[in-house]
């Protein structure tokens, strides 16, 4: 369908391929990946005729359609939504005047010839229409935005009225309606949340032409994918698979190549050896250029870049109450769209969780009350103690100070951090050498998002908000985000459409559906295993309608909570009374001990002198370990204390109602 020959494009100094060459077939789903600036974007532009290579050439089958979804070029006319996506295609039109010019030309051509080939060409397109007739139908492209996520209230409103995010998939969905043979899909997954993005993989999976796709969506490119088209550093590789294989392929040719360049790294040496001892001796010289040649031959391996992961640590934040933060009876109303009623919602301590739902349902609105940055019409949000909270969002992109250095960007939210761990942080989110001393000014917007994020992690806030934390970031980077994310000590909210990322970091998962926040206890695999046997049993619909019903349930298992709650502190007071004990005894020996020392004339030996001060060294950290011991379950038994109150309340105010 598509040959893309010896291609080569540069910018500049800066090359981002050269020589590329490779083909597309019907069926082929190729993962186009690289890093930020590799040139993927502009690759696309070049097959679909819309940048020039400096070398090279790109054929197209004949009779072939090629339709290019780009990251923000998305032109509307002032039409409804579904009115726009049904509307016909430049490529349609042209073929339309193409038949109408055919038969103009047949009632005036009389060469038998040249009939039988404008024949042929009508058949052709009539071909294409009755197909198109039979496939393209009103119903069919409902279907298609249905899939993206619209709703059917949408199909009359005016396209230009949607924002940039659903402007894309409007764009997508009158791409997917046209149905060519090959898509060209740049950063398609970037809008999509995950039941939309569910529906494209389907969609792609299903599609009959080729499909030519680049995304950081790690977990989408491993259920597209078909082949990868990596842009690496000083070469492109094209390989069978998805990313995951493409992965695990690329470090085991990583290790042969590592163990070839150590063992000629020997043979050099070796030879070198001899020539460096024997230069200078007549009698040696044929052998010492013998030698000489024989290294000019060994094809020395040029090993490809790799990230360096840089050990970094962020400040431990400050240990918060159980109980983090907590929604009662909060409602939020946007003019008359009621979005959220009576809503009560409980983090705790430790909690990573994962915000998810279709678009529209009120992500955005939960995590923004939760984070303290919207207001709410009715009820109550109130934090736990010692709770310190941090918000992540697009927004702070732009107040980064753009004439700061990385480091004095760091600087300025962690004064007491050395300026070597600050280095360490930065290497860590992928900024490293000279990089430090770059302004924010001169960085891309993935490059802000990585020191956006650091900033943020770098203070010792213990409940974090994150809205979408990996918009602009390239797998690497997301990994980075990932590995920072796992080792953040204190209690975690986010948003993404990155499933990659929900699978590996979130412990919870909250479902925001119809207004209502449904809490699933555990990892995203528990929570799609739920989904997958349709049951509910293991959601809990967080509102007084399902308390209501749920109330027998929830009292018991409040009661079993109760009485482990009373059993733990019974034997937290037995173990502290013990500890009380024996830090009255050691306070008596050490005490002996110090009587002695006050008087040490009344010791002669100086050898036993020294074994008293040993044992008093002895006793003295026993103390001060007991000390420690006694400190942490007085805190223990205060908060479980603090715990029993409240549930004998409940219990009192529910009986009283």
């Amino acid at each position: 369908m598509l040959n893309i020959i010896n291609l080569s494009k540069e910018y500049g100094d800066n090359i981002l391929f050269s020589d590329l060459s490779f083909n597309v077939f019907t069926g082929d789903r190729i993962a186009l990946i690289g890093a930020n600036g590799s040139g993927k974007s502009t690759l696309m532009d070049i097959i679909a005729n819309e940048n020039t290579p400096d070398n090279g050439k790109v054929t197209i089958k004949k009779n072939i359609s090629v339709a290019y979804l780009k990251q923000d070029n998305f032109r509307f006319h002032d039409k409804p939504l579904l009115q726009e996506v049904l509307e016909e295609s430049e490529e349609v039109t042209g073929l339309r005047k193409e038949l109408t010019a055919i038969h103009i030309s047949l009632e005036n051509q009389i060469d038998e010839r040249k009939q039988k080939i404008l024949l042929r060409r009508m058949a052709e397109i009539n071909d294409y229409f009755e197909f198109r007739d039979e496939n393209n139908s009103e119903h069919q492209a409902k279907a298609i935005l249905s899939g993206l996520g619209f709703k059917e209230t949408d199909f009359i409103r005016s396209v230009k009225e949607f924002s940039g995010g659903w402007g894309m998939r409007a764009s997508l969905a009158k791409i997917l309606f046209s149905k060519p043979d090959v898509l060209l899909l740049d950063e398609p997954t970037n809008h999509l949340d995950l039941e939309a993005n569910l529906w494209f993989e389907q969609y792609l999976n299903n599609f009959k032409g080729a499909v030519v796709i680049t995304s950081h969506d790690r977990a989408f490119l491993n259920s597209v994918a078909t082949m990868v088209l990596a842009i690496e550093p000083d070469q492109v590789v094209l390989q069978k698979g998805n990313y995951d294989e493409y992965v695990n392929t690329r470090e085991e040719s990583l290790k042969i190549k590592q163990a070839t360049a150590a063992r000629i790294e020997k043979q050099i040496e070796k030879q070198m050896k001899f020539v460096e001892r024997f230069r200078y001796k007549a009698t040696k010289a044929s052998q010492v250029q013998s030698r000489l040649k024989a290294l000019d031959k060994i094809e020395k391996i040029d090993l490809p870049r790799t990230t360096k992961r840089v050990r970094y640590s962020f400040p431990e934040p400050p240990r918060s109450g159980k109980e983090v933060i907590k929604l009662d009876k909060l409602s939020k109303s946007y003019g008359k769209n009621v979005v959220y009623k009576n809503v009560d919602l409980v983090l705790e301590r430790g909690d990573k969780v994962a915000l998810i739902g279709p678009n529209g349902a009120g992500k955005s609105t939960m995590l923004k009350v939760l984070a303290g940055v919207l207001d709410f019409d009715s009820g109550t949000r109130r934090l736990g103690h010692n709770v310190a909270t941090g918000y992540y969002a697009q927004h702070l992109l732009e107040l980064l100070n753009v004439e700061n250095t990385l480091i004095q960007e760091l600087q300025q939210v962690s004064l007491s951090a050395t300026d070597q761990n600050l280095k360490n942080i930065l290497g860590g989110f992928l900024f490293g050498g000279d990089d430090i001393n770059k302004t924010i000014s001169v960085l891309s917007g993935g490059e802000k998002a990585r020191i956006a994020l650091a900033k943020l992690l770098i203070q010792q806030n213990n409940l974090l908000f994150m809205d979408e934390p990996t918009n602009h970031l390239d797998i690497a980077s997301r990994e980075i985000l990932t590995d920072a994310l796992n080792d953040y000590q204190g209690t975690l909210c986010f948003i993404t459409h990155d499933r990659t990322l929900i699978h590996q970091v979130a412990n919870k998962i909250i479902k925001v559906e119809n207004g209502l926040p449904i809490v699933y206890r555990g990892d995203y695999e528990s929570y799609l295993a739920n989904q997958s046997s349709d049951s509910s049993n293991n959601g809990v619909h967080l509102t007084n309608e399902m308390q209501s019903e749920n109330a027998q349930t929830k009292r018991s298992d409040e009661k079993q909570k109760q009485r482990n709650l009373e059993n733990r502190s019974r034997k937290l007071d037995k173990t502290i009374q013990i500890i009380e004990s024996e830090l009255e005894a050691k306070d008596i020996e050490i005490n002996k001990l110090e009587a002695l020392f006050a008087n040490p004339e009344r010791i002669s030996d100086s050898q036993k002198l020294a074994e008293y001060g040993q044992k008093h060294k002895n006793f003295q950290k026993a103390r001060d370990d007991l000390e420690k011991e006694w400190e942490q379950l007085s805190s223990e038994l205060e908060t479980i204390t603090a715990d029993l109150k409240n549930l004998r309340s409940t219990f009192t105010n529910s009986n009283n109602n």
